[in-house]
């Protein structure tokens, strides 16, 4: 079986999709399948990749320039080529919508007969829709609502993600197939002074770790930091991410807030880090918390537990569910008072911290595995391919 997977960019820049496309192609390469990338060389408005940016093990990659547009991705070289070659391959999946590789995956697929998979990455739930509402509308009505409609299959992350996209009326098979987990997460040497040397204000203060981009649904200005000023503690937060190409300015507002609460001695934004320094960012902290609004997978979340940290999350993380099962952090409301007194909590009790990091660390190695996403993607493919 030969399987392309497109995705509009393949730099960490861009988070979880960028990332987890590495390990998730060659988790399948392990299980037999020829598989490939095809992509565009962004990363970000200006800076372009090239293949000595890819991990040393990749699977091939063809490699296209962008021509237009941060968030379209619009590559005359890529369109070309999946006309030519579309038809070389069983199955092709696509990751995320809302760009233009996505649409020329639906009309080179098509026109080959070839049936396509789509791993919308959060981009079709409730959230996404009501940003950019009206621009949103006008492309879907042109170009997304069809790609959507052909689709052989979607592969979403959470039982959640797979409700929202079925309220989109689509037929297709919706399959819940959780992302893996790398051995990377497990075979790392602990690093615990690295985030420390990087926060000399920190002092000997425990240090929370927020880590994902900086978009406004994150809860930092509503909860976080508002959190961190009422706590008993005289905790410190590291803020790690990149900035979000869609909410630009949102880093203002966060540096803003934090001098209004009076926070600037116990806040560092520290901007993004690169995928093998992040699993030194978990090790440095005594608890890992993200409050979102509105989450999918949460690869980070997953990250953390596997590094042996607790992690305090809201309801807006689907992730928590496994959070709860793991017995491995807190799931508290999306209120800044609430926040403050589970960080509180869980600061206080150093050995509580130490049997919850354990057992999330256990519950990934368990549960979250790239060879069972792997095979579980095989059995997805060939369920397409026999319709």
């Amino acid at each position: 079986m030969r399987i392309l997977h497109v995705i509009p960019s393949v730099a960490w820049r861009y988070g979880g999709p960028s990332t987890a496309i590495w390990p998730m192609t060659a988790a399948l390469r392990d299980q037999g399948i020829e598989v490939e990338i095809a992509t565009t060389d962004a990363d970000g408005p200006d800076a372009s990749l090239t293949p000595a940016d890819f991990p040393k093990d990749a699977v091939t990659v063809h490699l296209f320039r962008r021509d237009l547009g941060e968030s379209l991705k619009y590559s005359r070289g890529l369109r070309g080529w999946l006309g030519t070659h579309a038809g070389d391959y069983d199955v092709i999946q696509v990751h995320s919508n809302w760009n233009d590789p996505a649409f020329a995956v639906r009309r080179a697929a098509r026109s080959a007969g070839v049936p396509y998979v789509i791993r919308p990455c959060e981009t079709l739930n409730v959230y996404t829709f009501q940003k950019s509402k009206w621009q949103k509308r006008i492309y879907w009505w042109l170009r997304e609502r069809r790609n959507v409609r052909y689709a052989a299959a979607f592969h979403v992350n959470t039982d959640r993600e797979r409700d929202e996209v079925l309220l989109l009326g689509v037929t297709a098979p919706v399959e819940v197939i959780p992302l893996g987990i790398g051995n990377d997460a497990f075979e790392t040497p602990v690093d615990s002074n690295s985030l420390r040397e990087q926060c000399p204000q920190a002092g000997n203060r425990p240090i929370l770790l927020f880590l994902s981009r900086l978009d406004p649904k994150k809860g930092i200005t509503q909860f976080l930091l508002p959190a961190l000023a009422r706590m008993r503690t005289d905790a410190f937060l590291a803020i790690v991410g990149g900035v979000d190409d869609n909410a630009p300015d949102f880093v203002r507002q966060i540096e803003s807030e934090t001098g209004r609460l009076g926070l600037g001695q116990k806040v560092a934004l520290l901007g993004a880090v690169p995928p093998q320094r992040r699993w030194a960012a978990y090790d440095g902290a005594e608890l890992f918390v993200l409050p979102s609004l509105d989450e999918n997978f949460s690869f980070v979340a997953a990250e953390a537990m596997a590094r042996g940290k607790p992690v305090v999350v809201t309801p807006g993380v689907e992730f928590g569910t496994f959070v709860t099962a793991a017995k491995a952090g807190s799931v508290v409301q999306a209120d800044a008072g609430e926040l403050a007194e589970c960080l509180d909590q869980w600061l206080s009790d150093p050995s509580r911290r130490a049997v919850a990091g354990k057992a999330g660390r256990q519950y990934i190695q368990d549960h979250f595995t790239w060879r069972q996403t792997a095979e579980r993607l095989i059995h997805l493919y060939r369920r397409v391919t026999r319709s």
